[in-house]
């Protein structure tokens, strides 16, 4: 039986141990502590591990240092690394902890909840990763022994058109065993963000219905506490709104609003957090798509727009969506500087790959247009279903726009949006004010 690790390194053994309490006991996955950066390094070479909790602040070797050298390993290569810190990091301080291959900071009151959460959803992914490379050890296995007997069934036939179709049916395999990884990745998204949202956002909301009663009744009669529990309150709102971010980032609520209001959220989301300027052109009919192609597109235009702020250079991106008889369209240009000859081949360069693989799990094409210093264009082809479009009832297509970055891309769906993931909050909100 597989049981996950996870690494505490701290220098200070009282906050390993209230760490270690924190996550102890618990039967689906162990604790191994280390109160160095170079014993964690040691602790990295003898066992694998689907989390490490770093403690940025160490003598000798601190937290980023530790964090490059986990890195630089290949056995430690893609571990997960949450940063711990008790100082305020601002945009250039996380900086540094990404470029060393942090995925993501915890500050120090550390919350229970939160720290659970995270460490939890690390275990499951590397439960799921270990299932994911069983299953394609087997598939290889299996493979392999398929193709040993027909070289020994089918010797007298042309050996080369046989090996050929082999090589066709592992490929094929090997694909769909792709398509349903990222099945199951989403689905396990969409199933922990729904947890925490039923679980820990409800529980979290009670919690401040609760402290701000307090807050009103105390506000006269006993100024200090008020001004205590009105701090609370504060910490409070930032758990929630820290929960929030997690839920998005692990599944965007507005999916479910459909394709077109996704669409909106994730470019005007993406313009906040670059600056790069955007113009969204699609239909200003609502799209049906179902879900699975919905994500689909969602995903790739995620890893699109992440490309473009990480490599483009690009001051401005263009993102077209729309309907083409039976097949959707997406494509994302930019005006950067294109992708240089090779680059494509670099190790651990997914992006592209994984777009290419989506699509293709879809049955749709992909086109890749760069050239050097004309910017790139990525053009999806994606069949839908028969009465995922109703092509009479379809008028012309009007196009919303959104020049300028520092301009919200204004919508109604975008607003639904909004409505949507705040009417639960609005309704108890309402009841605290007739309370108070």
């Amino acid at each position: 039986m597989f049981t996950p690790r996870v690494l505490l390194v701290n220098d200070d053994p009282a906050n390993l141990l209230a760490l270690k309490s924190l996550l102890s006991p618990r039967d689906d996955y162990e604790v191994i502590t280390a109160r160095s950066g170079e014993e964690a390094l040691r602790w990295v070479l003898t066992y694998d591990f689907a989390v490490i909790l770093l403690d940025v602040n160490m003598p000798g070797m601190d937290g980023f240092e530790t964090a490059e050298a986990i890195h630089s390993h290949p056995r430690s290569a893609s571990v997960p690394i949450i940063l711990v810190t008790a100082h305020y990091a601002d945009e250039m301080h996380r900086l540094k902890g990404y470029q060393r291959g942090a995925v993501d900071y915890l500050f120090t009151p550390i919350i229970p909840q939160i720290l659970q959460t995270k460490v939890a959803v690390f275990v499951d992914l590397a439960k799921k990763n270990l299932q994911l490379k069983r299953q394609t050890l087997e598939l290889e296995r299996l493979n392999a022994t398929l193709q040993e007997q027909r070289k020994q069934d089918l010797q007298h036939i042309n050996e080369r058109k046989q090996a050929e179709e082999a090589l066709r049916q592992s490929q094929e395999e090997l694909r769909q065993l792709a398509s349903y990884q990222e099945r199951i990745k989403e689905d396990e998204r969409k199933r922990i963000a729904r947890e925490i949202h039923d679980e820990l956002g409800q529980n979290l909301l009670a919690l401040r219905i609760d402290i701000a009663m307090l807050h009103a009744r105390t506000g006269t009669t006993h100024p200090k506490l008020n001004q205590k529990v009105h701090a609370v309150l504060d910490h409070i709102d930032a758990t929630m709104k820290a929960m929030r971010a997690i839920i998005n980032n692990l599944r965007p609520t507005v999916l479910d609003l459909g394709l077109n209001a996704a669409m909106e959220w994730q470019v005007k989301e993406f313009q906040r957090r670059t600056g790069i300027a955007c113009e969204l052109l699609m239909p200003d009919k609502e799209l049906s798509v179902d879900d699975n192609r919905a994500t689909a597109v969602f995903r790739i235009l995620q890893e699109s727009l992440n490309n473009v702020f990480r490599h483009a250079r690009a001051t401005k991106a263009t993102i077209e969506l729309q309907t083409q008889g039976e097949r959707l369209l997406m494509t994302v240009s930019d005006n950067g500087v294109g992708i240089f000859p090779g680059c494509r081949r670099k190790a651990n360069s997914f992006g592209l790959v994984g777009i290419k693989e989506r699509v293709s799990a879809l049955g749709g094409e992909f086109k890749l247009d760069t050239a050097q210093d004309k910017g790139t264009s990525i053009a999806i082809s994606i069949p839908l279903d028969d009465d995922a479009v109703d092509a009479a009832d379809n008028p012309p297509a009007q196009e919303r726009r959104a020049s300028d970055g520092r301009k919200p891309i204004a919508a109604a769906p975008a607003k639904r949006a909004e409505t949507s993931r705040r009417r639960k909050d609005k309704e108890l909100s309402g009841k605290l004010n007739e309370l108070t």
